[in-house]
C-alpha cells in the first residue's frame, strides 16, 4: 500500500488506492518509522496517491504525517499506477510556506497553473487562483483575488467550512465530500458553502446558512 521509488525525478513516496483512510495512515507511519534512519530532516520527496481525485480530502493528513517526521513533500503526482510502473498525467507544485502557530495559513501571492496549496486548517490567499492551480485546506478559504482555480475546502473540518472569493470562478469546488462546477456572479464577493446537503454560491451580502441568516 506505501512504499518508496528512486526515480530521475527523485524520491517518490507512492500510496497505492485503498479504502480506509486509518488504515493507510497507519501503513504511511510504519513505513516512516522503519526508513527512519535513512531520512535526515529537512529532505525532501515526491508524493504519488493513485486515484488522486478521489483521496484529495486525505491529502493534507498524509502531508500533516510526513512532516512529523521531518520529511518535506515539494511534488505530488498525478497519474495511474500498473504493474509497478507510474503514468503522469499532471503535476502540482507545492508551494513553499512559512510554518504558522495558528491555524490559519495566510499566502501573500498569485498561485499560477501547476502550484498547491495543501493546509490542514484555514487558508486565506492575498492574491489571485489562477486556472491550474489549487488550494486544499482542512478548513474554510478565504480569497481576496480571482479565484479560476480548484479549491477544496472542510476536508477536515467538514461542512462548517465556506469558500469566499472577490471574484470567485473555479474549475471545481469542494466542501468535504460535496462537488460543484458552479460559478459566482461577476465582479461579485461569493461565498460559497453547504446547505440542505448540497454547495450553494451566493453573494457576500445576502447568504443565508442552515444555522443562521446573515443580512
Amino acid at each position: 500500500m506505501v512504499d518508496f521509488r528512486m526515480t530521475k525525478e527523485g524520491l517518490i513516496l507512492v500510496i497505492k488506492d485503498y479504502t480506509s483512510t486509518e488504515e493507510v495512515i497507519n501503513a504511511l507511519t510504519s513505513k516512516l518509522t522503519q526508513m527512519s534512519s535513512f531520512f535526515t530532516k529537512g529532505d525532501q520527496i515526491i508524493l504519488f496517491v493513485e486515484n488522486h481525485a478521489k483521496h484529495a480530502k486525505d491529502i493534507p493528513m498524509i502531508i500533516e504525517r510526513i512532516r512529523d517526521f521531518g520529511l518535506t513533500v515539494v511534488k505530488i503526482l498525478i497519474g495511474n499506477e500498473s504493474e509497478g510502473e507510474i503514468t503522469v498525467s499532471g503535476k502540482l507544485n507545492i508551494v513553499k510556506q512559512d510554518e504558522t502557530k495558528s491555524g490559519t495559513k495566510i499566502v501573500k501571492r498569485n498561485l499560477r497553473s501547476g502550484q498547491v496549496i495543501i493546509h490542514s486548517g484555514d487558508v486565506i490567499l492575498a492574491g489571485n487562483l489562477h486556472s491550474g492551480a489549487e488550494i486544499m485546506a482542512g478548513g474554510s478559504v478565504v480569497i481576496f483575488g480571482r479565484a479560476e482555480g480548484t479549491i477544496r475546502a472542510g476536508l477536515n473540518e467538514g461542512y462548517s467550512s465556506v469558500i469566499m472569493a472577490v471574484e470567485l470562478k473555479p474549475s471545481l469546488i469542494q466542501i468535504s465530500d460535496k462537488i460543484s462546477h458552479e460559478k459566482g456572479l461577476d465582479g461579485t464577493p461569493c461565498v460559497a458553502h453547504v446547505r440542505a446537503g448540497r454547495i450553494v454560491i451566493e453573494r457576500w451580502n445576502d447568504i443565508h446558512f442552515d444555522e443562521e441568516v446573515v443580512k
